[in-house]
């Protein structure tokens, strides 16, 4: 069984008090993940205005390929939670054993897939000539654990929905901690260790990330977790996988609209320069380490509408949705008035240019005033596909940032602005349509049908 120390009851315990406990290790662990990036991006700083633009280009390329899969590792965690909240443990076991073998599959075709189409991504990301060798450079070795990423957010989101959130925070600390130490000596080239540049900064986080999935898979069959994978008399069950994708493929799709609105917006952005694109791949560093908190609080919630569903309570289930737009809504204001006056001190940690700086601190001015929407958006929808909606999800995502989003951001660039500063408004528009549509669709019944 799960031990108390690393899982939270999400079943019984008060709402407010879980909902953090559950949230806070998970955004601490989403922290560190990100942390992968700002390591690579800190040390590539020292090489100048173009390394970290290649370096912000590559993670939307990455963003967007690791959502194509990575849904299947959220339509398997729906359905653990689910069936942990039935009590019924072995079959949870036998899902996630299922669906991490479909996982290893699924990831070793799409690497096979990046490595022929990376040649043309610097030119479909309108990445300036410099920009994109350096890119080049990166993502060519990054993508060597490309795999075990995967893997290691199939295992960490089976894990979770068990109620288990310490877990991929300790793995994914050790992994964090490994990438810092050996990614100077493989980008600067010290002793024996050549220096590669940005291409170092790719291969220390694909060792790292290949570590963490040693690691993880370790624990988890010598039993270190709570969660036993079922692998006895295995055969692939088709049937299962189908119904792990028929969640998955709409998470994927919902993860994928939000990777191509923001890649679309890079491509507008890098119109007007690599400062500017130097100063949003910043100002988004920022944005995303303060969503982080929001990402936790839309797992933390779609874990607990899945074990609650699946324990015949769904006042609880909505009583945590609530819980988390009075919580998320609380903390984002906060955040926004620490980003109002620490965020150019970031900045300037990455870069001394006058132009980026000023110009990544207008970004944030702007950005922070989203924060709130963005907030209540997520984890509502993270709520209804948490019920097994994962389609309606997808719907209230791609239509707000695809359909609004991005046009607005357009729009207001070239006609109202005629500058970044318009990009950065209909951001902001964006995530007010967003959070308004989700609540209106949250408020409708027919979402709380599904089954899973």
């Amino acid at each position: 069984m799960i031990s108390r120390s690393s899982s939270v009851d999400l079943l019984n315990d008060p709402i407010d008090r879980s909902l953090r406990q559950f949230a806070v290790p998970m955004a601490f662990s989403f922290m560190i993940n990100m942390i992968y990036s700002l390591i690579d991006r800190y040390y590539a700083s020292r090489l100048g205005d173009d390394a970290i633009a290649a370096i912000g280009a590559s993670d939307q390329v990455t963003f967007f390929v690791f959502t194509l899969a990575s849904g299947f590792a959220v339509g398997t965690g729906i359905i653990v939670a689910r069936r942990f909240g039935e009590r019924e443990l072995d079959e949870a076991g036998r899902i996630a054993a299922q669906a991490l073998v479909a996982m290893v599959l699924i990831g070793s075709v799409i690497t096979a897939v990046i490595y022929g189409l990376l040649p043309s991504v610097p030119r479909l990301m309108n990445m300036p000539p410099i920009v994109g060798g350096m890119a080049m450079q990166y993502m060519q070795m990054l993508y060597l654990g490309f795999t075990a990423n995967l893997v290691n957010f199939q295992l960490f989101s089976v894990i979770r929905s068990t109620g288990n959130p310490v877990f991929p925070m300790m793995v994914l600390i050790s992994t964090t901690v490994l990438n810092a130490v050996i990614a100077p000596l493989l980008i600067f080239g010290v002793g024996p260790f050549p220096a590669m540049g940005l291409a170092g900064a790719g291969l220390a986080t694909a060792i790292a990330q290949a570590s963490g999935t040693v690691l993880a898979l370790w624990a988890i069959l010598t039993g270190k977790t709570g969660l036993g994978l079922r692998f006895q008399k295995f055969r692939l069950d088709g049937q299962l996988i189908l119904r792990v994708a028929k969640l998955g493929v709409p998470a994927s799709l919902q993860m994928l609209s939000v990777s191509v609105n923001r890649a679309l917006i890079f491509v507008l952005v890098g119109g007007y320069g690599t400062s500017i694109t130097a100063a949003y791949t910043l100002g988004l560093n920022v944005d995303m380490a303060v969503f982080m908190c929001v990402f936790a609080l839309g797992v933390s919630v779609e874990v607990a509408t899945g074990q609650n569903i699946g324990a015949g309570n769904w006042s609880r289930a909505l009583a945590y949705h609530r819980s988390a737009v009075k919580q998320g809504g609380a903390l984002m204001l906060l955040l926004g008035v620490a980003v109002l006056a620490f965020g150019a001190l970031f900045v300037e940690l990455y870069t001394q240019q006058p132009a980026t700086i000023a110009a990544a601190t207008t970004y944030l001015q702007i950005a922070v005033i989203g924060y709130v929407f963005f907030a209540i958006g997520l984890v509502t929808v993270r709520s209804i596909s948490g019920a097994g909606a994962a389609f309606t999800s997808l719907t209230i995502t791609a239509s707000s940032l695809l359909g609004f989003q991005l046009p607005a951001a357009y729009i207001f660039s070239r006609f109202v602005y005629h500058g970044p500063t318009g990009v950065w408004v209909g951001i902001v528009l964006g995530y007010a349509v967003f959070a308004a549509a989700a609540l209106l669709v949250h408020r409708r019944p027919f979402w709380r049908t599904a089954s899973v």
